[in-house]
């Protein structure tokens, strides 16, 4: 009795500061649409000659679009390092701590259910369905949360677990970062965000000149916390940024777009080969990342906040982490021969990962979401 009553003072205690909810709803849309990004990265050819055939202008720039979509990725990192390090300052500000005992709850809570489901489900698969093949390696790396260093390694598996290698990389991002924020001042974090920064680069140039496997600079945490970087900057420096017009606003994300596209088009395909061109061309997509988040920041424009965009938004973690499994439930049920029917059966793919996402939302995360809550201090977006 005495030891649950503590805990409950201890979760009351914690939450007392708690005034309003941290929450802009226009990073959900934003979240929605890097999802896109992968989806049509993962759905729709790269080679310009399939636009050709469509009789489209320029085929290049619609096979360097499709490749594009793989960015979304470094969005999903430059968004969540954003959101993490704004609610660490926020909590710092206002309690004068950071408790990494509920940092780490919530992250169990928010993270976990749907991972672990997951990984069983391509555990599963890769026994029952031909062309689903996940070895233990990949399994042991996903449940220690190296799955991206795995990655490297050995190269994508054919699996619906293959998106999990991101969530690796924000598992060891999220195990190192509060205690840096909790322990550094302001001016330490800000050098701290600058130097993984170049390290991104840096950790590039150095697999280029070793000649090492490109998979460890497509997968490596070191070769892609460059966004992260930037997301964390971006928070530490919010308030003190120019308040964007619309013009600004448009010009950055869509430049941003046309770096992800120019990059991706000069870049080979991911991971590819090893070549020089992977530094520079990933640190353009990475500021282009950077100038599309400051860019959609407090945006009120209904591409963003629209309740739709968010609602789709709020269920990105699921859209993302089943839209694998979607297409193969897709193409199970159509077996698609020709071109159109293809095209067809993966747009049915993508109707299928709405329902997987929102069924995931409701049955399997919301009930953990809801228990997060109780061990935050400072609460961000509602069930």
């Amino acid at each position: 009795m005495g030891l649950s009553t503590e805990i409950v003072s201890e979760v009351a205690s914690s939450r007392a500061p708690v005034a309003r909810r941290f929450y802009q709803p226009e990073l959900d849309g934003l979240r929605f649409y890097a999802f896109l990004g992968v989806f049509l990265c993962h759905t729709l050819p790269f080679e310009a000659s399939f636009y050709h055939g469509l009789h489209l202008p320029l085929p290049w720039f619609w096979g360097a679009t499709v490749k594009a979509g793989a960015a979304g990725v470094d969005l999903f990192f430059a968004l969540s390092a954003f959101l993490i390090t704004s609610l660490l300052l926020k909590e710092k500000q206002e309690t004068g701590e950071i408790s990494l005992k509920y940092f780490y709850l919530r992250r169990i809570l928010r993270i976990w259910p749907l991972y672990f489901l997951v990984i069983a489900l391509g555990i599963g698969l890769s026994h029952t369905v031909a062309k689903q093949n996940l070895p233990w390696y990949y399994v042991a790396g996903y449940l220690l949360f190296v799955g991206n260093w795995v990655h490297a390694v050995f190269g994508r598996p054919e699996s619906i677990a293959f998106p999990l290698w991101t969530v690796s990389i924000e598992e060891q991002f999220y195990l190192i970062w509060p205690l840096m924020v909790k322990v550094l001042e302001r001016r330490g974090i800000i050098i701290s965000a600058i130097v993984m920064f170049i390290l991104a680069t840096v950790c590039r140039a150095v697999f280029v000149v070793a000649g090492i496997s490109g998979g460890f600079i497509y997968y490596g945490s070191t070769a892609r916390c460059d966004s992260i970087a930037l997301g964390i900057l971006i928070a530490l420096f919010a308030d003190r940024l120019p308040k964007l017009g619309t013009l600004a606003r448009l010009l950055l994300v869509s430049g941003g777009l046309l770096g992800w596209i120019l990059a991706s088009a000069w870049l080979t395909d991911q991971p590819g080969p090893i070549s020089m061109r992977e530094v520079p061309g990933r640190l353009i997509i990475s500021l282009a990342a950077g100038a599309m988040l400051y860019g959609c920041l407090h945006s009120r424009s209904k591409l963003l906040t629209g309740s739709w965009v968010v609602s789709l938004g709020k269920v990105s973690y699921g859209l993302y982490l089943l839209h694998l499994t979607g297409l193969l439930l897709a193409k199970g049920l159509f077996h698609p021969v020709s071109g159109t029917a293809i095209l067809a059966t993966k747009a049915v793919g993508f109707v299928l990962t709405i329902i997987l996402a929102f069924a995931s939302y409701r049955w399997v995360e919301s009930p953990f979401l809801r228990l997060k809550d109780r061990f935050a201090r400072v609460l961000s977006r509602p069930v």
